[in-house]
């Protein structure tokens, strides 16, 4: 049973939030209080004579723009009038009584077959009566039971004159009075409104029963729909996780360059540091030795004693001659200048951040089957494979490629995503076990690529190694194509301009065409098929495709031109038929295989990887 998704049925209004008054149900079968829609209206304009329905926006049109051509929701009315009575039975509020006159004694009964509040006196009275005496009466006091029985249909009035709807008028699907019945409907298919009861409860269960169908699917679709969101919520955090993953490895790259440079920096920096400090080192030995050899010489020089200043004079003076000629030789000049520099162009390196990775949309009907289905043939227990075509750096996607081959019948065989080439193709396997129709469906997150499923017709293989010589002759040079009639007939065709038939013997019986470029004409016939009674006939040099009746040769039509777009030709070769009403045509120069059904409707080019010569079934 299909899930009941239907909202709860309330009995208040939901512009007023009060118990329905006079009830009207738009087109989209939202009910509101009449005097709500009223006021919806005014709020609208009066120059318009549409009016929208204030829950689900959708646009009624109103007859002569009045409100009051809406229908009446009679269901609603009586069941919220039941609901209103409920509500009083069992609130705490007093009820005045419905019976006496300008009386404001509160009720303590309600009489469910009346639908009304009696007081004490009223209830005396109401028991009483022959008649009323065995009505259900509810008491208020006590609430013996708030199980309300059903309140009795009470006859409803026309909003136009004081006579009640009896009448039911086919013609306009609406309820009617006496009076409207003779001034509008007379001449309308009408009937006794009692008496079309039972026909609009069976309207109403077909209308039901037709609608069956509808909710499982569309449930389906939205449970789908559901999976399909945890899949893009379930995609995200996955590419959330891979973006993240992505720059630490980028930011742990950055801190190891920079530490890097850093070392490098530091060894630069120490060498030039040690070259420096070196030099350094011999500025203030010297200083050190000149001082020192000048404080002994000024001290020495001091002395009174001639033996003294003798004694020591040459070593002093050989040290400061040797620091002189030290001085001389050395450099003063710091000889370490070259500065560190560094090359750290941040604008470039930011141009290759903003510009570094992606994350795009890819549509569905951008994958799709890229070479293999030009002839949708498979063999008998044989693997064939076919080459699906992916959109460019899809990466990671490829992995989550799906396939299935279905037979006719149902049953499921093998087919699945075998090899990843790379990201701009993979491979699908599958091997058919049975003759027969078969469906390959390829898949990519549950939804089908381009074109999926793709039809198979699986047949038996051919042992050619039991294949005898039957016949043969000679058929002519210049043949470049051949094909034979079911009742034995061969035909050849002749570069000279026609086509040679030729009897099951060999003995040629008749000729079709002739040299030129007219209708009928061959420039240069080339591939030959047979479908049926029709032959095909390509012609190399006119770049088209001439038919004609095999058994009388009379012209029947043609299709194609000089060109590369859909349904030209290049140097048209070899055709075969896939059985089904397609023809196939090796377009030669385009580098490609047409498909064409056999009224000359061009339907896809299939891309090959040279050139087409020829192409078979």
């Amino acid at each position: 049973m299909a899930e009941n998704t239907s909202p709860a049925i309330t009995m208040t209004c939901e512009v007023c939030s009060e118990y329905y008054t006079d009830p009207l149900m738009l087109p989209c079968l939202h009910s509101f209080c009449k005097k709500c829609l009223i006021k919806a209206k005014e709020k609208q304009g009066s120059a318009d004579t549409s009016l929208k329905c204030p829950t689900c926006d959708t646009s009624v049109k109103l007859l002569h723009g009045k409100i009051e051509g809406l229908t009446q929701n009679l269901w609603f009315e009586h069941k919220s009038k039941e609901a209103l009575i409920k509500k009083k039975i069992v609130g705490k509020e007093a009820i005045l009584c419905d019976k006496c006159d300008d009386s404001s004694d509160a009720a303590v009964m309600y009489c469910c077959d009346c639908g009304q509040f009696l007081c004490d006196y009223c209830k005396k009275g109401h028991k009483r009566n022959k008649k009323e005496a065995s009505h259900k009466l509810i008491d208020l006091e006590t609430k013996e039971s708030i199980e309300l029985p059903a309140i009795n249909y009470e006859a409803v009035y026309c909003a136009r004159h004081p006579e009640k709807l009896t009448y039911y008028c086919n013609d306009c699907n609406k309820l009617v009075c006496q009076i409207c019945l003779n001034i509008h409907h007379k001449s309308h298919n009408y009937n006794y409104y009692l008496d079309e009861g039972d026909t609009a409860r069976e309207a109403l269960k077909q209308s039901v029963a037709s609608c069956d169908e509808v909710i499982p699917p569309v449930t389906e679709a939205i449970a789908n729909g559901e999976k399909m969101l945890e899949q893009i919520a379930r995609r995200k955090e996955e590419v959330r996780q891979e973006i993240k993953e992505m720059f630490e490895e980028l930011k742990a790259a950055l801190d190891k360059r920079c530490n890097d440079l850093l070392m490098k920096t530091e060894e630069i920096a120490s060498a030039k540091r040690n070259s420096v400090e070196k030099q350094l080192d011999e500025f203030h030995k010297l200083v050190k030795q000149v001082s020192h050899g000048r404080h002994l010489a000024s001290s020495v020089n001091e002395r009174t004693d001639p033996g003294e200043v003798l004694s020591v004079k040459k070593l002093i003076t050989n040290q400061l001659e040797e620091c002189i000629e030290e001085y001389k030789k050395l450099p003063l000049e710091i000889e370490e200048k070259g500065a560190i520099l560094t090359r750290l162009d941040m604008s470039t390196f930011n141009k290759e951040i903003n510009e570094f990775g992606s994350v795009s949309e890819v549509d569905i009907d951008a994958y799709s089957i890229d070479s293999g289905l030009a002839i949708p043939l498979a063999t008998v227990k044989k693997e064939r494979k076919f080459k699906v075509a992916l959109p460019a750096g899809i990466g990671k996607a490829a992995s989550f490629l799906e396939a299935s081959l279905i037979k006719s019948d149902g049953s499921k065989e093998e087919g699945r995503v075998v090899i990843v080439n790379d990201n701009n193709t993979a491979i699908v396997s599958c091997t058919p076990q049975s003759i027969g129709g078969y469906e390959l469906s390829v898949t990519i997150r549950g939804q089908h690529i381009k074109g999926s499923p793709y039809q198979l017709s699986v047949k038996a293989s051919r042992d050619y190694t039991t294949l005898t010589n039957q016949r043969y002759f000679n058929v002519g040079s210049g043949t470049t194509g051949v094909a034979v009639h079911t009742n034995g007939e061969v035909f050849a065709s002749n570069m000279d301009g026609f086509v040679q038939v030729f009897g099951k013997d060999g003995t040629a019986v008749r000729r079709i065409g002739s040299k030129g470029n007219g209708n009928g004409q061959f420039g240069w016939p080339w591939g030959l098929l047979l479908v049926g009674d029709r032959l095909y006939v390509s012609d190399h040099y006119l770049n088209l495709v001439q038919y004609f009746s095999a058994t009388t040769g009379q012209y029947i039509g043609q299709f194609g031109s000089e060109g590369n777009g859909n349904g030209q030709f290049s140097s048209p070769r070899g055709m075969s038929t896939d059985g089904k009403g397609n023809i196939l045509v090796a377009d030669y120069n385009n580098k490609r295989v047409q498909v064409i059904k056999e009224d000359g409707t061009f339907l896809q080019p299939i891309q090959c990887d040279g050139t087409a010569s020829d192409v078979a079934s």
